[in-house]
């Protein structure tokens, strides 16, 4: 728009009787377009994106670090497990031989040994998320004990699986930034509801925390479409150029209502993080501002023909 001030073809559009509204409508309709686009992204496609690529990075660690078993070594890279094989075969999926021990929170551990252990690693579908992974143990027993070394429960048995990955371990990787807009709202409305429930203070907070953490990802992903349109407004008002010639500093202007728009919209999210505010109305303020700003120049942005 710089350009076209510079050369004179505002002008000349403007000569020919065409009005801002009509030199605007281009850029307002491309606006519009791609703010559709991008709640489109914000509130589908990159959550679910982001939530695929954690999980199976997750997965391919969890899958990787099994590999790494050596016999008569003791393994502990399986968090709350020690693993132990007299040998191992066929790259770590084959173990003979087999001590392990299972560290629990309710001061009860297992000790499984067995004659044989083998690596089950099924393939996963094309459309799962998800992914098994367990130790097919053979002959064996499981032994209970207490933090004390006394055993409480001892078992025999000829098969038994141990789960070391499972889809369920993964559903917590579900952050407010990895959850569509739909899964968010229904989040957000369950912990409400835990809240009322809640009974101590700590746990108040916690959950008012989460909640507040939520309503900014849900709200924010509808400022940036906003941006979208604001920005096209302030970037036709402060780009056409009235004519040649010393102008104002339409730049400089530009720049710096953007600051002010950044600075308000970052100080309204750290605002909301700690405090009790209303969260649409300090992510929203900022795009109420700058947009009033834009309209303010655009009824200004006017010469005789």
């Amino acid at each position: 728009l710089n350009k076209l001030s510079e050369d004179s073809e505002i002008v000349a559009l403007r000569a020919m009787g065409i009005n801002k509204h009509r030199i605007f409508s281009p850029f307002f309709i491309i606006s519009i377009l791609i703010a559709a686009s991008v709640v489109s992204l914000n509130t589908n496609m990159i959550p679910t994106s982001k939530k695929i690529f954690r999980n199976t990075f997750k997965q391919l660690g969890s899958k990787g670090i099994l590999t790494d078993i050596k016999k008569e070594q003791f393994f502990t890279e399986i968090p709350g497990v020690i693993l132990f094989a007299e040998d191992v075969k066929d790259e770590g999926k084959v173990l003979e031989n087999v001590f392990l021990r299972i560290s629990s929170k309710d001061n009860v551990d297992k000790v499984i040994m067995a004659k044989r252990g083998v690596l089950n690693k099924p393939k996963v579908d094309g459309d799962s998320v998800g992914l098994n992974i367990r130790f097919d143990f053979f002959n064996g027993s499981i032994i209970s004990i207490d933090k004390e070394g006394h055993e409480i429960e001892k078992i025999l048995f000829e098969t038994y699986e141990y789960p070391i990955v499972t889809s369920q371990s993964f559903s917590t990787v579900n952050k407010a930034s990895m959850m569509s807009s739909n899964e968010l709202r229904r989040h957000i409305r369950k912990l409400n509801g835990q809240l009322k429930k809640a009974k101590t203070k700590r746990i108040k907070d916690n959950l008012e925390d989460d909640i507040r953490k939520g309503s900014i990802e849900y709200w924010g992903r509808y400022t940036i479409p906003i941006q979208c349109v604001i920005f096209a407004l302030l970037g036709f008002v402060f780009g056409v150029k009235k004519g040649r010639g010393a102008t104002r500093n339409t730049s400089a202007l530009a720049l710096l209502v953007t600051i002010i728009y950044y600075a308000l919209y970052f100080s309204g999210v750290s605002l909301a993080k700690k405090n009790n505010v209303p969260i649409p109305l300090v992510l929203f303020l900022p795009a109420v501002i700058t947009g009033a700003i834009g309209i303010s120049y655009y009824k200004k942005l006017d010469w005789n023909s």
